[in-house]
């Protein structure tokens, strides 16, 4: 190896290593795409100026000024978002903070082990995974700034050179533009001024007069923040017990997610109680072992981390957001680094004990790193097969059938909150994802049939929340003939999400038909492309409750396989048919494990209720044998 290549590793491998497990964790996260709420989100700001980003606040909630010129500046003039530039965004922020955390602690006088397995602990905290696998949350950025910003105040302190207090001033004000977040850290300036090192009297001045010019910053922005109007539910109704008991369990989330299952009935205050003295004894036994600092440190962050999320956000807007404890998650490694930490001292005893919880954090933190990343991938990657559909046919309209909302893990991670992922809202238009990707989509519409899959969605891997109200059958069918095509979701048990077209009804063209059903309908065409069986149906009269349509395989003049049910995926009775339209009822068998070779396909109508076939001629009036209709080969490959 060359010789400065080595030199350069034994200086550099801790942050070589750090890089690379930033990297490990959320590499993956660059191609998740849009999610949750972005396509509205990303249009904030249109056709404004930079002054008028700062001065015009009708189209945002919060003053986030620098957060809107950055993501206007990640939209193409023809509406695409650039998405993988967003999440790299996200992921180098962390990455950067997770690099900045050593110097600084060291700043505040951290030993370096102990500010290296703090940094370790704030890259790997499962808790931040939404706020870095999401391209939309500002808390990376504003920590980075922060961070940043007091380590220029230091380079001031040590250097007196007023540059570096312009700059960290410059930093702080963009952390404060970015988000509202970095506004209780302020703080911080004043422990580097004031308890960072002994106060001599001769300092007192200049200790006293520059944090002053970042608490002006910080108290300006606030009286604008205030002055923002408020989207009702977010905001000003805080104080919430639950809320509280969310943040500390954050804080000593290792032993919370241990103990999830025990705690999940656990009243609030009981919880509350719990985590605050556990959170207590970690705490002394820090304060113990590696004297105050530490520990009165790691509490002032978590103050300026937490509280504004217990004294300013409600529960329902808490419990999706483990994204809100990003700010707080230094303060919570600082506070577990301490016992790792005595990994590095000569007692066996600590060293034991510093190995018992670096085994613990490292353990629970890589499983739920695990479980979310899964669980997104999985839905984005439905996400994106999604936009590919409907942006191929921009002038069609669609209709999405189960589509999911939400997609939650089971059992959940910790005892209080949501954990999982939001996907599309149903708030928003499938068409937005579409459009911000491809810049066309297909006009959607989304709608529910909980009767349809439940089975599959119980035994499905994760919890289902899906778009658009749950409907009867006779609305399914009257929305299905508003569209060009209806498509649905299946959920597998291994957690695959899968699109499929169910069928469409468009009113009736052909006079001829393939075959007929007693007096009640008509098969006017068929069609067996691979494993895919289109079907056409026209009901001539209303038929019964409890009638079906049975597809069946014959291999060797033997009955191989059945597959039963309702019309367009199992959405629409024919009971439900519309007179005078067509029916098409698209069926893939591809999934079914049947060996392959070619299967006879023979469908026709029957009861469910009294298992009696309608009775089945061909065109030319002739009944069919076994009142079935044989419509062609299916090969399987």
């Amino acid at each position: 190896m060359n010789v400065a290549v080595s030199r350069f590793i034994r200086r550099y491998w801790f942050s070589i290593g750090v890089i690379g497990l930033v990297l490990l964790l959320y590499a993956s996260s660059i191609h998740f795409g849009l999610i949750w709420d972005d396509p509205r989100w990303y249009a904030q700001g249109e056709g404004l100026t930079p002054w008028q980003l700062f001065t015009s606040l009708d189209t945002y909630q919060f003053y986030r000024p620098a957060t809107i010129w950055l993501v206007r500046q990640m939209v193409a003039p023809n509406g695409i978002v650039a998405a993988q530039t967003a999440h790299l965004i996200q992921i180098f922020a962390h990455m950067l903070a997770a690099l900045a955390a050593v110097p600084m602690l060291r700043v505040f006088k951290f030993e370096r082990h102990h500010a290296r397995m703090a940094a370790l602990i704030f890259a790997l905290y499962p808790l931040s995974y939404q706020a870095v696998a999401w391209q939309a949350p500002q808390q990376p950025i504003t920590m980075l700034a922060v961070f940043i910003a007091i380590l220029l105040a230091a380079r001031f302190k040590q250097r007196n050179r007023s540059r570096y207090l312009v700059a960290s001033l410059a930093t702080y004000a963009f952390a404060l533009l970015f988000q509202e977040s970095a506004l209780p850290f302020v703080v911080m300036f004043f422990w580097l001024a004031f308890f960072n090192e002994p106060i001599n009297c001769s300092a007192w001045q200049r200790r006293t007069f520059w944090p002053l010019l970042h608490l002006t910053l910080a108290v300006i922005f606030f009286v604008i923040w205030l002055s923002m109007p408020r989207e009702s539910g977010v905001t000003g109704r805080g104080l919430d017990a639950r809320v509280l008991a969310y943040g500390l369990q954050g804080v000593v989330f290792p032993i919370a997610a241990l103990m999830s299952s025990q705690l999940g009935s656990v009243p609030v205050p009981t919880l509350i109680a719990l985590y605050a003295a556990i959170w207590l004894v970690l705490t002394l036994g820090a304060w113990a072992w590696q004297g105050k600092r530490p520990p009165m440190l790691s509490t002032l962050w978590l103050i300026a981390g937490l509280l504004p999320i217990v004294i300013g956000l409600s529960w329902s807007y808490t419990r999706i957001g483990a994204r809100l404890l990003y700010p707080a998650s230094l303060g919570i490694a600082m506070l577990w680094g301490s016992w790792l930490a005595h990994l590095f001292v000569p007692n066996q005893v600590r060293r034991a004990i510093g190995l018992v919880v670096a085994i613990g954090v490292t353990a629970v933190s890589l499983a739920h790193w695990w479980s979310l990343q899964q669980l997104y991938q999985l839905g984005t990657h439905h996400l994106d097969q999604t936009i590919e559909v409907l942006a191929q046919q921009p002038d069609q309209s669609v209709l999405l059938i189960n589509y999911p909302d939400r997609l939650w893990l089971r059992p959940a991670l910790y005892p209080l909150g949501e954990w999982g992922l939001i996907l599309a809202p149903v708030v928003l238009d499938m068409s937005d994802f579409a459009v911000s990707r491809t810049g066309r989509s297909a006009e959607t519409r989304s709608l529910s049939a909980f009767r349809v899959g439940a089975s599959q969605r119980g035994a499905y891997p994760y919890e289902v929340f899906m778009r658009g109200e749950d409907m009867p059958p006779e609305k399914l069918a009257e929305a299905a003939a508003q569209v060009d095509r209806v498509l649905i979701t299946e959920y597998a048990p291994d957690g695959e999400l899968v699109l499929h077209e169910a069928g469409s009804i468009h009113p009736a063209s052909s006079p001829t038909y393939h075959a007929q059903f007693a007096a009640a309908a008509q098969l006017i065409d068929t069609r067996i492309d691979g494993t895919v069986i289109d079907l056409v149906w026209r009901a001539l009269s209303p038929l019964c409750a409890d009638d079906t349509i049975f597809v069946h395989l014959w291999r060797d003049d033997a009955f191989v396989a059945a597959f039963d049910g309702d019309s367009v995926g199992g959405l629409i009775p024919p009971a439900n048919w519309p007179l005078g339209a067509d029916i098409v009822d698209r069926r893939s068998i591809g999934r079914r494990d049947l060996p392959p070779g070619q299967y006879e396909v023979r469908v026709g109508l029957y009861n469910r209720s009294t298992a009696a076939r309608y009775a089945a001629f061909d065109a030319q009036g002739n009944r069919l044998k076994d009142d079935a209709v044989a419509i062609g080969v299916m090969e399987v490959r």
